[in-house]
């Protein structure tokens, strides 16, 4: 949108526009501006090792110009939906299942790549699976070291300053352009008090902050396992749950998806189990 400076109507007998409008177009260039800024923070990311085909196809992760088709199709048509119920807007999504072995793992991991198709997205997966995290070892992050995460910034938050280590410190490239991954850090068994910690919504509320088309995608464990997703869901702006096709009772999936209630719940993944 044109920026220039309007010239008053002394200066050139025209009506000058009502503050209104005025103030509406300068709230569109700054976003517009803003967006941008974005765009080319987003341009400079860089990989350091980019995943070959080989091992996105052996960690089931979409990328561009995979020969099945219909599931790459289907992801962005994931993609699309989510997008219409946020009205274009960035969201943190939560993902997750009724019991366990329900795919919600690969679901968050996938949809977060479908969002990274498009150029001018990044996405961010969230292992919020305390008790049994997969999402490094789905990205092939970190090896055998033991990586620094969640846990340690919901421990330790006010070591994060600029003098220290920061959220940064907890944010890993995965080899996938414009996906990133924080991982869990330190395994803990009481994982309802982190999930419920105000550290948590500070995290939650600081990375989607940065960057206006940064889409999260929370990775938690299913209903079955631990209330955590139920806390979780308070955080976060939307909630995918998935089911396993013939796993999981139809009145089963009528009371997880009441508890989540239609405020939050935007839809349902089945799927054929644990991929």
């Amino acid at each position: 949108m044109d920026s220039k400076t309007e010239n008053t109507e002394a200066e050139n007998g025209e009506m000058q526009k009502p503050a209104a409008e005025t103030g509406l177009m300068h709230g569109r260039s700054a976003n517009l501006e803003k967006r941008l800024m974005s765009a080319r923070q987003i341009a400079m990311m860089k990989e350091p090792l980019p995943q070959s085909v080989g091992q996105l196809k052996a960690r089931k992760i979409i990328y561009p110009g995979m020969k099945d088709r219909a599931v790459l199709d289907t992801f962005r048509r994931l993609r699309t939906k989510l997008l219409q119920i946020s009205n274009g807007d960035n969201f943190i999504a939560l993902i997750t299942s009724v019991a366990p072995g329900s795919g919600a793992s690969f679901n968050a991991t996938n949809l977060a790549a479908a969002f990274a198709l498009d150029d001018t997205k990044t996405a961010l997966v969230v292992d919020c699976n305390l008790r049994n995290p997969v999402q490094h070892k789905r990205f092939g992050v970190g090896g055998n070291r033991e990586l620094i995460g969640l846990t340690d910034y919901i421990e330790n938050p006010e070591s994060m300053d600029p003098e220290g280590w920061s959220v940064d410190d907890i944010i890993y490239p995965t080899g996938i352009k414009r996906v990133s991954l924080v991982p869990v850090g330190k395994r803990r068994e009481a994982s309802l008090e982190y999930v419920s910690s105000a550290h948590m919504e500070a995290f939650f509320t600081e990375v989607r902050g940065r960057y206006p088309d940064r889409f999260i995608f929370v990775d938690a464990p299913s209903l079955s396992e631990s209330p955590d997703a139920l806390v979780l869901a308070d955080l976060v702006d939307m909630v995918v749950l998935c089911v396993a096709h013939g796993k999981s009772m139809r009145s089963e999936i009528a009371q997880v998806a009441a508890e989540f209630g239609n405020d939050k719940l935007v839809g349902v993944i089945f799927t054929e189990g644990n991929p």
